[in-house]
């Protein structure tokens, strides 16, 4: 542990700033999209942020910010909570695919 930074963990970007980051952000100006996803190790990024910073994040004039931050995630709750009871072979079919 350097600095009380355990391996993998990011740090927020914004200068002063040593709060944990919850999000990274990666852009397209082609697209004028800002995204923030969940920090990956190896991720592309532009940088990270803490929550602070992502509630205090906008995007310039024209542009879109996306949050895709627990997207996967909630996916599979919905698709879980979507698929018939009564229909075990549908589900470890799912299962087996590693939707779920």
């Amino acid at each position: 542990m350097l600095h009380g930074v355990r391996s993998g963990e990011r740090r927020c970007a914004r200068p002063g700033c040593n709060a944990l980051a919850t999000a990274t952000f990666t852009f397209d100006t082609r697209e004028l999209t800002v995204w923030l996803d969940t920090p990956a190790e190896g991720g592309a990024r532009a940088g990270e942020l803490c929550e602070r910073h992502v509630r205090a994040l906008t995007a310039p004039q024209g542009w879109r910010l996306e949050d895709r931050r627990g997207v996967r995630e909630r996916a599979v709750e919905e698709l879980e909570a979507n698929l018939d009871a009564h229909s075990p072979l549908l589900s470890r079919a799912f299962q087996n695919a590693g939707a779920l």
